[in-house]
Parts: structure tokens; C-alpha cells; sequence
């Protein structure tokens, strides 16, 4: 059963940014991660100082990260942003 993807409205201006190409594909990946989270086709990896208890993770599209939690409970992937990835981030 697929996840729903909430995207709030902060991440709906960030995704407003991003120019529409990129913005596409990575909503195709989000869709593509929600319909079976294959971690590893997706790239997804948890986010290092994250707390055991509410992990977040991100997703690499392009040059483009994304942050986001998963509720397994509620089946239910909340995205917190999407970002340009720049050198050294650690993430």
C-alpha cells in the first residue's frame, strides 16, 4: 500500500524555487519512494544526528536533497525541505 506524501506550505514555496525540470523529477522520486520504499533505489538514508525515536531521512534527487520523516503508524511521509545540495553538508 502506497504512502501519502504531506508537503506543507513552506516546502510548496521552496518547491516553487527550483526550476521546473528538476522539480518534476523530484516529485517523480518522492511518488516512486512512497509507492514501495526501496531505500536503496532511491537513495534514501537516514539523517546521522537524528533521535532513534522520530527518525528523518533524506533523499538524494539530482543535485537536490530531500528531508523528510516517515510514519509508519500512519502511513504517512511528512517532507520538511528541499534543498540544493552544497559541498560539506552532512546529511
Amino acid at each position: 500500500m502506497p504512502y501519502e506524501i504531506l508537503i506543507p506550505r513552506h516546502v510548496e514555496r521552496q518547491i516553487a524555487k527550483i526550476p521546473h525540470g528538476f522539480a518534476t523529477r523530484i516529485m517523480d522520486d518522492l511518488e516512486g519512494f512512497a509507492g514501495g520504499l526501496d531505500y536503496q533505489r532511491y537513495d534514501v538514508r537516514r539523517v546521522v544526528d537524528s533521535p532513534k525515536t522520530a527518525p528523518r531521512y533524506r533523499m538524494r534527487s539530482g543535485n537536490y536533497r530531500v528531508l523528510f520523516f516517515i510514519l509508519h503508524n500512519r502511513l504517512v511521509i511528512e517532507v520538511i525541505s528541499i534543498r540544493r545540495k552544497k559541498t560539506g553538508m552532512d546529511y
